[in-house]
């Protein structure tokens, strides 16, 4: 069954973590030409896709939460925890688990 994915979701979370239609294309593991296609109000039924748009639109929220209007410079900076790659870098080779435990520990952190 074809979900139909918002355009201005897809195109709302590319912004608030600063990527290109490329950049969000790796890490879902999908084609530009994809991305591009769903911007454009196509539908999918790549569960999986689907999973990593929840996944980062997760990330996005939380890193919105605990950063604000400095989540684009979290993203850009190199964490050691991540391999000394910047959570973009990370989240472009698929390792989205990683960078939402950066996330969950930082706000923690706040908590404590």
């Amino acid at each position: 069954m074809a979900m139909t994915l918002r355009h201005s979701g897809i195109q709302e979370l590319r912004a608030t973590l600063g990527f290109s239609r490329e950049s969000l294309a790796r890490a879902l593991d999908v084609s530009t030409r994809t991305v591009e296609r769903w911007e454009a109000g196509a539908t999918t039924d790549n569960a999986a896709a689907l999973r990593r748009i929840d996944e980062l639109a997760e990330i996005a929220a939380l890193g919105r939460e605990i950063y604000g209007p400095d989540l684009r410079r979290f993203l850009a900076t190199p964490r050691r925890s991540l391999g000394d790659r910047s959570p973009a870098a990370a989240l472009m080779r698929g390792d989205l688990a990683d960078v939402l435990g950066v996330l969950a520990q930082a706000y923690e952190g706040q908590l404590g």
